[in-house]
Parts: C-alpha cells; structure tokens; sequence
C-alpha cells in the first residue's frame, strides 16, 4: 500500500509442467471411456511422449492497482462565507447546500485497473494422414527437421509457426515431440471507474464503469497442429471478446 491513495498488487509465476499425456485432465475422461486420446504413438515407448503439458504457462505476470481519487473539489474554492454572523441566513444555508452536493459528487471515486500477460501453451502436432494405421498404431506424427520457432515480426495468423520446419514421416511414428511449438501469447487490460455514496448509515449506493480489454488486443485460439492440412499452422479464431463497455449502478443496505 503506497501513500496518496494509492495501492499496487503484482504477482509473477514461473513454473515448467511436464507429462506424457495431457488428455488425463480432460473432464471426459471421468465420464466415458476416453482411451484413445491417451494412447500414446508407440505403446512400447510411451517415454517418447514426455513433453511440456498441453497446460504449460511457464510465465504468468498479473498487476493490478487501486487509486482512491482526492477530493475534486475543497470548500475554499467554493467561497463560502466566512462571517459567523452570516451561518443562519438563507446565503449561507445554501453555500452549506452546495457544499454537501459538492462534497458527495467529489468524493469516494476509485479508479482501478488490472493487467495480464502470460506465455502460449504448447501446441499438439499430429499428422493427418496416419500411413502406419494397418500396423495398429492410432497416432502418427510428422519428421521434425528444423526450428519450429517464428521470431515475433514473423509470425502472422496464416503462419504462426515455421510449417516449413515438418515433414511427411511415411514408414515410422515422426521424430516431432508431442508438443514442440508454442501458441500466441496472452495480455489484456482492464479498467474501472468506481464512485462510492453513503445515502445512509446504512445505505449506499455504488456506480460502476468498467472497460475490458481497453487496448482491443485479440487474444488469438491455437493454431492448427494437423501436418497435412491447409490449415496447419494458421489461427483461424479467438478466444475472448473484443473492447467492452460495461455500467453498473448497485444500491445495498
């Protein structure tokens, strides 16, 4: 908590999620069988399957910030009178009016605001055409012959990553990891103005103006992870609304 009114909160978390399979966390797999989502490429070396968690944020850094706004408006720059002989004449009940109107619209604003950013998730790569299916094996991935990794001035949503980076693996499993690539990054900025009114001892009344994701950044879904598709390694979609208005008046007692 600072002076002035003002108070700041940030918090930061590294961590590394590692697993042979992430579809363990699904929630069907508590309510059917869900088997061949957990079947790994080569049953007899389910240890090629140990990668970063499909869940893996390795970086999540959250700050947020409250400002209790100061009085807009003081009692001298009203000039009241300052006579003692004038506190019970119709001129002065009306500067006190006017001050109380004044010290109710001035007072109990906060302004808050809360910002986000954290790393991609891993993206799962998969082959679409599966040339192993006669031997039984369900999962088939492509060859991995290059650095995956676009540099950010590269990356766009119709190539996120360097598609060119895989290839066909015809007579074996793929050499590609379960999940070698990351997708976009995350970050989002929220405002809100907030003005507090006592109406009673027990009564108030709150106003709320709430702006989410005031930057109107596109939070962007996966790419596509099917090698073998027209679509691998493009974002075709997004995961959260764009810039929002919201009002709010709430009265409690």
């Amino acid at each position: 908590r600072l002076n002035h009114g003002v108070s700041l909160l940030l918090s930061y978390t590294h961590s590394k999620l590692i697993d042979d399979a992430s579809s363990v966390f699904s929630s069907t797999v508590l309510s059917s069988p869900n088997s061949a989502s957990l079947t790994a490429a080569d049953t007899y070396r389910p240890y090629l399957e140990r990668d970063s968690s499909t869940g893996d944020v390795p970086n999540v850094l959250a700050v947020s910030g409250t400002w209790q706004l100061p009085r807009l408006i003081r009692r001298t720059t009203l000039g009241a009178p300052s006579s003692t002989s004038q506190f019970g004449s119709p001129i002065a009940k009306g500067w006190g009016a006017l001050l109380n109107t004044a010290n109710t619209l001035t007072t109990g604003w906060a302004l808050n605001a809360i910002y986000s950013m954290q790393s991609g998730a891993p993206v799962t790569i998969t082959q679409a055409t599966n040339n192993l299916a006669f031997a039984g094996i369900v999962l088939q991935r492509p060859d991995i012959i290059a650095n995956p990794t676009l540099g950010a001035s590269d990356r766009t949503t119709t190539r996120f990553f360097n598609t060119a980076a895989f290839t066909n693996s015809l007579t074996h499993i793929g050499s590609a990891s379960r999940n070698p690539v990351r997708g976009p990054a995350y970050r989002d900025l929220d405002l809100a103005l907030v003005k507090h009114t006592n109406l009673t001892e027990r009564t108030t009344l709150e106003l709320r103006a709430e702006l989410f994701n005031v930057t109107n950044t596109p939070a962007f879904s996966q790419p596509n992870g099917n090698f073998g598709t027209t679509a691998f390694g493009s974002i075709t979609s997004t995961t959260t609304d764009p810039r929002v208005l919201q009002l709010a008046l709430r009265f409690s007692r």
